[in-house]
């Protein structure tokens, strides 16, 4: 049997990716939405079980072209530099090193320190902004405003790096569908990342966030609502060589049993019209169905989906 430490959880881009472990856990662990890790105390591994692992992955993932460092906000490891090198030196042909990381970590850390990852061989960053309305995140407890998010972003692309910025679409819920859709296309004009990422909120049961549902705290948006707010945040985007990517099956809407939206994709500014033209085509289908109309939310309610 393999003695290695399998991460739980990787960004679906990453699934082909060697996965290191360098850490148990998320240090903040208190977003309103997230399940992953309430069950998991956040714990730093030691770098020598790190170097264990990162051993035994060469042997794990040898057509590995790309490495991704879980499990959350690793670069707050006092040791990132010296795992990130043994990465680069024992995959000396990966073309990528990515992280998650939140943005005040980023913040915190700076270009700087920043740059010295960069050095060392990370390439990428995996930060969850889920919103840019300053009162969204303060509910969701996602522990940064607007302007960290925008500041952390800044020091990563200073630093060399590629950002990756997750969306959250239905963060709002009903009462800041406008507010959540304007404000998240703000903080991501304020930073220009090379990515953003779109998912759609599904209130999963025991998290925080089913709670406050149930007491009327927060009122989850209809398909049509959702659809209506991806097109204002792409309406109000301007940003420059940025890729717009919905890689995520939260994303998709039916109408009866037929896939009528799986997300819209494209590079930013040059394909922004072909992207708002089928938000619109999509919308205008929904508005004159007479079939049910389904999504990811309805069909986790309903049981049919079980894994996000």
């Amino acid at each position: 049997m393999i003695n290695y430490d399998f991460p739980p959880y990787r960004p679906p881009n990453e699934a082909s990716s060697a996965l290191i472990r360098v850490s148990h856990g998320c240090p903040w662990n208190r977003c309103l939405f997230c399940t992953m890790y309430k069950t998991v105390k956040f714990q730093p591994r030691s770098l020598e079980e790190i170097k264990k692992d990162i051993d035994t992955a060469v042997h794990i993932f040898p057509e590995a072209r790309s490495v991704f460092i879980a499990d959350s906000d690793s670069l707050v490891m006092k040791d990132s530099e010296k795992i990130i090198c043994y990465i680069k030196s024992r995959f000396p042909h990966a073309e990528r090193i990515t992280s998650y990381a939140r943005a005040k970590t980023l913040m915190r850390l700076g270009a700087e320190r920043l740059g010295k990852f960069h050095e060392a061989g990370l390439t990428r960053v995996h930060v969850g902004l889920e919103s840019g309305d300053a009162t969204t995140l303060s509910f969701l407890k996602k522990g940064a405003t607007p302007q960290e998010m925008i500041a952390g972003g800044k020091a990563a692309r200073q630093a060399g790096l590629e950002l990756s910025i997750y969306v959250l679409i239905g963060a709002g819920g009903k009462d800041r569908l406008t507010e959540h859709a304007i404000g998240s296309a703000f903080v991501c004009n304020g930073i220009n990342p090379d990515f953003i990422r779109l998912r759609t909120l599904i209130v999963q049961h025991g998290s925080l966030l089913e709670e406050k549902m149930k007491a009327g705290q927060y009122r989850p948006t209809s398909p049509l609502q959702k659809l209506t707010e991806v097109k204002l945040f792409l309406e109000h985007l301007d940003v420059q060589d940025c890729e717009l990517v919905s890689d995520h099956h939260s994303n998709t809407i039916w109408v009866d049993n037929t896939i009528v939206y799986g997300g819209v994709n494209g590079i930013l500014p040059a394909e922004k019209n072909h992207m708002l033209e089928v938000l619109n085509q999509t919308l205008q289908r929904l508005f004159h169905a007479r079939e049910e109309i389904l999504d990811a939310t309805i069909l986790y309610e309903r049981g049919v989906i079980s894994s996000l």
